[in-house]
């Protein structure tokens, strides 16, 4: 597909307007402090690179077709976006607002196309669209069109996709999350439909989706997760989470969660959210140990290689701005396997 095609097949989507959201907080549950001793297991850094920029939120966008040809997202602080191949080389690197969290596909149906997507929101509580044109090295912003207002958005996150649509999960200030079908119905922009409200135990700021429950966490609020019928079946106080992803070690489900005051990721249970270990990890080949972790993404994907073959966990370092590559592999032994890490 040719710049001048791509470029024309996206200006019908470039003039509408943007899902625009008002709402309150919801205060806070109280927080009971727990003293746990935890294991601390060590495992090191595969890669690293540097940035031009601090990073906000990272976002994997794979490709099954070409796994060595993958790409990693991140969202900039003051506003902006720099798209990353595997090996760390900033293929694309774009203005934008500052958005608060990163949800996205790789293969969006879009006009008669695929392409992959991103969806943020920014720093006034709206839901915003970006499509990734990589033959012109490009993220251009797509308008979001709904019939129903939703209250200003504080995160957001991935919660489903299916063949032409995409399924978020938009956490609201008033302690709701709403989970939104996205999808090209071939107006001025992408439609927007609400399918379900689920009432959450504090105003989160970030969630991921575990099968069909929501892992939902905040800064002074801590961790938890809720069922489709807004039952919370585990809750974890005492936590300050900034980022929280999901996904499965060798069968077992997990939640990690970087911290930037003691360098650790934290391993949580992703079902009884009780605290299985905490991970240090220290210099590798090339590869400087966490110091102060803030963002972190995770992918089952394979991104080609012996090393990410099986999935890889980025996480951005705030102490000397690298995003820092673990394979999901060495995830997975260090955490499951115990001593064969």
């Amino acid at each position: 597909m040719t710049a001048r095609r791509t470029r024309l097949l996206l200006s019908a989507a470039l003039s509408g307007g943007l899902l625009l959201m008002a709402g309150c907080e919801a205060p806070a549950p109280e927080r009971e402090d727990t003293d746990v001793t935890v294991e601390t297991r060590d495992a090191v850094v595969t890669s690293a690179f540097e940035t031009a920029g601090r990073s906000e939120s990272l976002i994997f966008l794979p490709n099954t077709d070409a796994p060595w040809t993958g790409l990693l997202a991140s969202s900039l602080t003051g506003g902006g976006f720099d798209i990353y191949n595997i090996e760390g080389e900033a293929i694309i690197s774009a203005a934008g607002p500052e958005l608060r969290g990163l949800a996205g596909v790789s293969s969006f149906a879009l006009r008669g196309e695929t392409f992959p997507i991103l969806f943020g929101v920014d720093d006034i509580g709206q839901l915003r669209g970006f499509v990734i044109v990589r033959e012109t090295r490009e993220v251009i912003e797509l308008p979001l069109e709904s019939d129903t207002a939703m209250p200003t958005a504080a995160g957001v996150c991935l919660f489903d996709e299916g063949i032409g649509y995409v399924e978020l999960a938009v956490l609201g200030e008033d302690a709701r999350a709403r989970i939104v079908r996205v999808r090209d119905a071939g107006g001025a922009g992408l439609t927007v439909d609400e399918r379900d409200v689920r009432t959450l135990p504090f105003p989160a700021r970030s969630c991921a989706a575990a099968n069909e429950d929501l892992l939902v966490a905040g800064p002074t609020a801590g961790l938890a997760r809720i069922t489709q019928t807004d039952e919370q079946t585990a809750f974890a106080a005492g936590l300050s989470v900034t980022d929280v992803s999901y996904t499965e070690l060798l069968g077992r489900p997990v939640a990690l969660v970087a911290s930037s005051q003691t360098g650790l990721v934290s391993v949580y249970d992703a079902t009884s959210l009780e605290l299985v270990m905490d991970v240090q990890f220290e210099d590798g080949l090339s590869a400087p140990a966490f110091e102060r972790p803030t963002a972190l993404a995770v992918t089952e994907a394979n991104y080609g290689g012996m090393a990410f073959s099986s999935g890889i966990m980025a996480v951005y370092d705030a102490a000397d701005s690298r995003v820092k590559l673990v394979a999901r592999e060495v995830l997975s032994r260090t955490v499951v396997g115990g001593d064969e890490a």
